[in-house]
C-alpha cells in the first residue's frame, strides 16, 4: 500500500471503500500535555458516520500562582508525577484496555510534549496498538464536530470552513478545505490573545491560575451602571476620559494600508498601555484604585475583542467571493458557511457575543450574511484530551496513517504542514481491522 501526497490532496490505495469497513465499539485513550495541563480522556467510537462518544475525561492543572507564570521545568515535573497515575485510575475505573492511543505531538513546550509522547509510546508498545501524534490546533478545530449542549440542533461544520483559534499560545484565523488542507489567513504578529490577557490581568493586580478567566470574572462583577458610564468615555486620546487612560485599536490609522498583503493580529500593545499608564502614575508598582482598575479592565477587554472582530472583518472583505463588487476580493472564502471558535479564550462569553453580532461576512452577491457559528462546550474550549482523541480518530479513519514509534515532539509545528513532518507511516489493512474489530 502506498500513500500519495499530491499537492493538498491525499489519495490512498489498498483499502476497500470506507463505508464498507466494519466499524464497531473501539476505545481510544487520548493524552494532552502541551503546556501545564495534564489531560486524559477515554473515548469510544461506535459508528463510522457519528462522532465518538466521551466515556470520561480528567484534567489536572499546575498551580503557577506563586511563580507568576508557567516555568517549563515545573510543568515537565508536574506531568511526570501526575500523568501515569491519572491514566491508571481512569482505566481501572472503566475496566478496559484501549485499542488506539492519541497524544499531542505539538506545538507546545518541548518538555511537556515529551512527557505525554514518551508515555504514549510505551503504552503503544505494551498494548500493541497504533499511536497517533496529533497537532494540538487540529484538535481545537475538530472538537467542534462533537454535539454541542448549547447548540443541539447545529450540524457539524462542512468543508470548507473557517476557524478562529484563540488561546494562550495561538491566535489565528484558518481556512480548512479538508483534514489535511489548512491555510492560515491571519496570525499574530507578536503574542497570542490569551497570553496578552493573562499578562494584562497580572499587571492589573489580579491573581489566579487562569488569569484571562479571572479578568473576565472581574469585568463581569462591575456594576451595570458603572459599565454604562464607562461606555460614554473614549480612550483614543487620554484627554477624552477622566482617568487619562489612552488605548486605541492596533494597526489602525491613515498610514495603514487598507487591504494589507498579510493580515495580522497584534496584542503586545495592550500590556504596554497599562505599563505606560502606571509609570505615569508613579511606577509599575503603583496600586490602582478600584474605579480606575475597573475602567482599565473593562476598556482593555473590549478593545482586545474589538481588535479581533476588526481583523476578521478585514479578512472577510479581502477574501470575499464577490470579485465583481470588490476589486480586492479574491474569492478565497467561496463556499464557506461555517465558523468554528475554539481555544481557551473561546470560553469568554463577551467575545462570543461580539462574534455573534458584529461579524460582517459577505456572500457571493456581496451581501452581509450570517455564518453558522460553532461554539464548543466550555469544558472543551480550554486544553483537553477529548479534542486530541477526536482529531486522532479522524486521522486514523480518514487518512489510514499512524505515528512511527521514533517520532519526537514538534514544539513549533505550522498548521499548514500537518503531513509535511517526519514520522507518519501507513496503517496496513490488518492493523486497521485489528483496531475496529478488536481482533
Amino acid at each position: 500500500m502506498s500513500l500519495y501526497n499530491i499537492g493538498k490532496r491525499v489519495l490512498y490505495r489498498g483499502f476497500p471503500n470506507k463505508s464498507s469497513m466494519p466499524i464497531r465499539h473501539y476505545k481510544v485513550l487520548s493524552i494532552e500535555t502541551s503546556c501545564d495541563d495534564t489531560c486524559i480522556a477515554l473515548l469510544e467510537k461506535n459508528d463510522s458516520k457519528a462522532p465518538p462518544k466521551i466515556i470520561d475525561q480528567v484534567k489536572s492543572t499546575l498551580n503557577s500562582v506563586a511563580t507568576g507564570g508557567i516555568i517549563p521545568t515545573d510543568a515537565l515535573r508536574f506531568h511526570q508525577t501526575t500523568l501515569a497515575s491519572l491514566i491508571e485510575t481512569l482505566l481501572k475505573k472503566h475496566n478496559c484496555r484501549p485499542d488506539l492511543i492519541c497524544c499531542t505531538r505539538g506545538p507546545g513546550m518541548a518538555g511537556s510534549l515529551s512527557a505525554g509522547l514518551q508515555l504514549s509510546k510505551g503504552l503503544a508498545v505494551a498494548w500493541g496498538v497504533p499511536l497517533i501524534g496529533v497537532h494540538h490546533m487540529l484538535g481545537h478545530i475538530l472538537v467542534a464536530t462533537l454535539p454541542k449542549s448549547e447548540q443541539p440542533d447545529l450540524t457539524a461544520p462542512q468543508y470548507p470552513f473557517l476557524s478562529l483559534l484563540c488561546s494562550g499560545g495561538h491566535t489565528m484565523l484558518v481556512l480548512s478545505k479538508s483534514i489535511t488542507d489548512h491555510e492560515i489567513i491571519a496570525n499574530t504578529a507578536d503574542i497570542a490573545v490569551g497570553d496578552s490577557l493573562d499578562k494584562c490581568a497580572r499587571e492589573l493586580g489580579l491573581k489566579g491560575v487562569m488569569l484571562g478567566r479571572e479578568l473576565e470574572s472581574y469585568v463581569n462583577s462591575i456594576k451595570q451602571s458603572t459599565i454604562q458610564k464607562f461606555d460614554t468615555m473614549e480612550t483614543k486620546e487620554s484627554n477624552l476620559n477622566s482617568f487619562k487612560y489612552k488605548l486605541g485599536l492596533p494597526l489602525k490609522g491613515p498610514r495603514r494600508e487598507k487591504y494589507p498583503k498579510d493580515i495580522v493580529f497584534a496584542f503586545a500593545g495592550f500590556l504596554s498601555s497599562i505599563q505606560s499608564y502606571k509609570k505615569d502614575k508613579g511606577g509599575l508598582n503603583v496600586v490602582l484604585d478600584q474605579e480606575t482598575r475597573e475602567f482599565i479592565s473593562y476598556k482593555l477587554q473590549e478593545h482586545v475583542f474589538d481588535h479581533i472582530i476588526d481583523r476578521m472583518n478585514l479578512a472577510f472583505t479581502k477574501h470575499g467571493s464577490n470579485k465583481r463588487k470588490y476589486e480586492h476580493a479574491d474569492g478565497k472564502f467561496l463556499g464557506v458557511k461555517d465558523l468554528i471558535f475554539s481555544g481557551g479564550v473561546a470560553s469568554n462569553q463577551r467575545l462570543r457575543e461580539k462574534l455573534a453580532t458584529r461579524l460582517q461576512f459577505q456572500d457571493n452577491d456581496g451581501e452581509v450574511t450570517d455564518l453558522n457559528l460553532h461554539f464548543p462546550d466550555l469544558s472543551l474550549c480550554t486544553d483537553n484530551a477529548v479534542m486530541i482523541g477526536v482529531a486522532g480518530i479522524e486521522i486514523f479513519e480518514s487518512l489510514r496513517i499512524k505515528s512511527d514509534l521514533g517520532v519526537c515532539p514538534i514544539p513549533k509545528w505550522p498548521m499548514d504542514s500537518l503531513l509535511d513532518v517526519e514520522g507518519w507511516v501507513n496503517v496496513t489493512p490488518e492493523e486497521y481491522n485489528q483496531v475496529i474489530q478488536n481482533k
